[in-house]
C-alpha cells in the first residue's frame, strides 16, 4: 500500500516538474515584443528606431495594439513597404486591435499601417527574424546598442512567476487527490 501511494506522489511530482520545463522552455526559446513598447502601434513612434533595438529570433511573437478602426496591420512585400502603396505586395491584413504576429520562418518582415498617411508618416518598419538572436535588425541595415526587452510581455520572470503561482496553487488539489 506504501508503495502505490509513494508511487503517486512521484507521478504528481514528476507531472509539475515537467509542467516548469514546459514553461521555462518556451520563455527561452521566445520572446514577446509589444511594437512600440509603451507607446504601441500608433502614428507618433519612431519604428525604424524601436526595431533596431532589438533581436528577433525564429519564434518570437509581435503584438501590435492600437485603436481598432484608427489603425491597422499590413505585413507586405519590400516594395510595398519601401512604397507605402498597398494596392499591390500585401500578405497578410491585421485589424483587431491586439494582432499577434509569429515570427515563423527565417526571413525579412515588413509592416505597414494602411491607413491613408500612415505609412509616409512612418508607421512601418522591417525586421530580420534570424534562428538566433545574435545579429542586429534595421530596416535600413544600420547597426546600433542593442538594448533588451522591458516590456512585461518580454520578462521571463515575470512569465515564470505567473506560471509557478498557477502551478503552487493546484499543489494542494493534487495532494488531497491521491490521499483520498
Amino acid at each position: 500500500m506504501k508503495g502505490t501511494s509513494l508511487f503517486k506522489y512521484c507521478t504528481f511530482l514528476l507531472a509539475i516538474l515537467a509542467l516548469l520545463y514546459s514553461f521555462l522552455l518556451n520563455c527561452a526559446m521566445a520572446n514577446v515584443y509589444t511594437v512600440g513598447d509603451q507607446e504601441e502601434w500608433n502614428s507618433q513612434t519612431n519604428y525604424a528606431s524601436w526595431a533596431e533595438g532589438y533581436n528577433f529570433s525564429l519564434g518570437d511573437v509581435l503584438v501590435f495594439r492600437y485603436v481598432k478602426e484608427q489603425h491597422n496591420v499590413y505585413e507586405v512585400t519590400e516594395d510595398t513597404f519601401r512604397s507605402c502603396n498597398a494596392s499591390s505586395g500585401v500578405l497578410v491584413k491585421y485589424d483587431s486591435g491586439e494582432d499577434r504576429v509569429k515570427l515563423n520562418k527565417v526571413k525579412k518582415y515588413w509592416f505597414i499601417c494602411d491607413i491613408p498617411g500612415h505609412c509616409l508618416g512612418g508607421m512601418r518598419f522591417g525586421i530580420d527574424a534570424r534562428n538566433s538572436s545574435n545579429a542586429t535588425n534595421s530596416t535600413y541595415d544600420t547597426l546600433t546598442p542593442q538594448i533588451e526587452p522591458t516590456t512585461l510581455d518580454n520578462s521571463c520572470r515575470n512569465y515564470i512567476y505567473e506560471r509557478w503561482r498557477v502551478i503552487r496553487n493546484l499543489i494542494p488539489l493534487g495532494l488531497l487527490l491521491f490521499n483520498l
